[in-house]
């Protein structure tokens, strides 16, 4: 009896292996198959990322290139102001200059009447 179960387990033996490893081979096969997924999602994903930091790229130069202009043409603005200002100073310098060529005559007039006598 011993003799016949020795040989019904060397029998099966074989097989048992065979199955084995067709269970652990199919339990590899669906990790690999999941992590198949993931590495396809994660190519998905550094793609995406990849195309959107080139999109923010190309935003960010055209943002500097109108940050320059905006600059330039601020800078061309505050000049230009500054060169009204000063000619607005100059006027307002000549203006209080024949005001007070101005007064200055007047004076002379009203002092000259004064020390003339009067008409009549």
């Amino acid at each position: 009896m011993l003799l016949a179960i020795a040989r019904v387990s060397m029998a099966l033996a074989l097989p048992t292996i065979g199955l084995l490893f067709w269970l652990y081979s199919q339990w590899q096969d669906t990790r690999l198959v999941t992590m198949q997924g993931q590495i396809a999602e994660a190519q998905q994903s550094a793609s995406e990322a990849s195309s959107k930091v080139s999109k923010v790229s190309d935003r960010l130069h055209i943002v500097e290139t109108k940050q320059t202009q905006n600059a330039a043409s601020s800078q061309k603005f505050q000049s230009a102001t500054l060169t009204r200002l000063d000619r607005v100073q100059d006027s307002i310098v000549g203006l209080s200059n024949a005001v007070a060529a101005l007064t200055a005559t007047l004076q002379g007039v009203v002092e000259e009447r004064k020390a003339r006598p009067p008409f009549g």
